[in-house]
């Protein structure tokens, strides 16, 4: 069993998809709301993403995902320019599942606030990936996982395309979701054989690679 969370990013008060993170790449969808409404018919989870927040340190779409909240039954985590503690209050008082934060903040913080670390030629990246540092994930991790349960391992050089790069297992019981390239049922499948406990799909969904009949049953175990 694996959880499946459709991602919703959005930019300008669109959703949107960055190849490789990087906005000349960008390609929009449309309306956040309506992909909201349209994945929650089928899976339990939501990863949306302020592209504003996470790029330009401006979160504009708050109010977008605050009415995202409002309108799905789904459990949405959210994420994008969480920089401080009144940030991570602020998405939880919007009714948040859990807040994302990245690894440049040091806040203490409760347990179900969600760690991403995001990978580039294994190396952790920051700041909206502009930044790539010295740190490998494995080390990362090490420094890291008695502050968190719940860790997103994305793979930076894969997100938005549809060339996966699923890691083996490092972690010991805590809970991975992994994101990054995922284009098709067999990465869900590897994702879920290597351990990870959910997984981010987002390109794949909006362009109907991906049945998501089939990924419901994957992802309750049948």
């Amino acid at each position: 069993m694996i959880d499946v969370y459709p991602a919703i990013d959005i930019y300008n008060g669109r959703a949107v998809f960055l190849e490789n993170g990087r906005l000349e790449r960008i390609k929009v969808y449309g309306d956040p709301v309506y992909y909201a409404l349209r994945f929650q018919e089928y899976f339990d989870f939501l990863h949306v993403i302020d592209l504003n927040g996470a790029i330009e340190n401006k979160r504009k779409n708050r109010d977008v995902i605050k009415n995202i909240i409002k309108e799905v039954k789904a459990k949405v985590q959210v994420g994008g320019g969480l920089r401080t503690l009144n940030d991570v209050i602020d998405v939880y008082d919007s009714g948040a599942y859990s807040a994302i934060i990245g690894t440049n903040i040091d806040i203490e913080v409760d347990k179900n606030v969600t760690l991403s670390i995001d990978v580039y030629k294994d190396r952790v990246a920051n700041r909206g990936w502009l930044n790539i540092t010295d740190n490998d994930p494995v080390s990362f991790y090490k420094m890291l996982k008695n502050r968190f349960s719940r860790f997103i391992y994305t793979n930076i050089g894969s997100d938005g395309t549809n060339n996966s790069g699923i890691p083996e297992k490092f972690w010991d019981n805590e809970y991975f979701i992994y994101a990054g390239g995922v284009s098709g049922i067999n990465d869900v499948k590897k994702a879920l054989k290597n351990g990870f406990s959910g997984i981010i799909i987002g390109r794949a969904l909006y362009e109907n690679r991906i049945d998501p009949g089939e990924l419901k049953c994957l992802q309750k175990g049948l």
